[in-house]
């Protein structure tokens, strides 16, 4: 670019030789030259500040530029930085959801197990019982008939009375003192009543009569 500014000075210094040349042929060789000295100062002048003034443009858009690039570099700069922060939140939120979700999976398939246990297990706690129940009431009549069969043969006439009544509590169709088995009457009789608070008493079964 140097090198073109001068050539251009060059040429427009010999332009400017030539027309004073021509434009002083009839004027004296020092006029001559004064004036084109003067001339040539003028435009070397002018040139000079032209050259200044591109320079300083020159400059200022440099200058324009480098802060331009600066402020580019910056707004990348912290673009970067927003856009790290973003993922690393969204990161963040995924893992709390992902370890949520876990979570909640493991409880549910907890709670399966236990309701499958307990559907397992309630038949088999039912089943225990129903058989327990069925065991007792299948050894509670043996029991009292060798209970019975005890009293019987006891030698103590209350001993023999209470195992009749039970006998024939027992053989009854529709007994008085023990609960029938096909209906459960809720209130005893009064002569049911003696005779039980008798036998509770210990007073002897030959002063109170058969309730049948």
């Amino acid at each position: 670019m140097k090198q073109m500014n001068h050539l251009r000075s060059v040429a427009m210094f010999a332009a400017v030789l030539v027309l004073a040349a021509i434009a002083g042929c009839g004027r004296s060789p020092d006029e001559r030259l004064a004036e084109f000295a003067q001339q040539t100062m003028t435009e070397q002048i002018k040139q000079n500040g032209r050259m200044a003034d591109q320079s300083q443009a020159v400059v200022e858009e440099s200058h324009q530029l480098a802060e331009a690039a600066k402020e580019l570099v910056e707004h990348d700069a912290e673009a970067r930085r927003e856009l790290i922060a973003a993922q690393q939140e969204l990161t963040t939120q995924f893992n709390e959801q992902q370890s949520a979700i876990y979570k909640g999976h493991d409880r549910l398939e907890q709670d399966r197990r236990e309701i499958a246990d307990q559907r397992d297990r309630d038949p088999i706690v039912a089943a225990v019982i129903q058989n327990f129940g069925m065991v007792i009431a299948c050894l509670l009549p043996l029991f009292v008939s060798v209970f019975v069969i005890r009293q019987m043969q006891s030698q103590e006439p209350d001993h023999a009375a209470v195992a009749e009544l039970l006998t024939l509590e027992l053989t009854s169709e529709e007994p008085r003192l023990l609960p029938n088995p096909r209906l459960r009457p809720d209130k005893l009789t009064q002569n049911e009543e003696e005779a039980h608070h008798a036998l509770l008493a210990g007073e002897s079964t030959a002063d109170v009569e058969p309730p049948f």
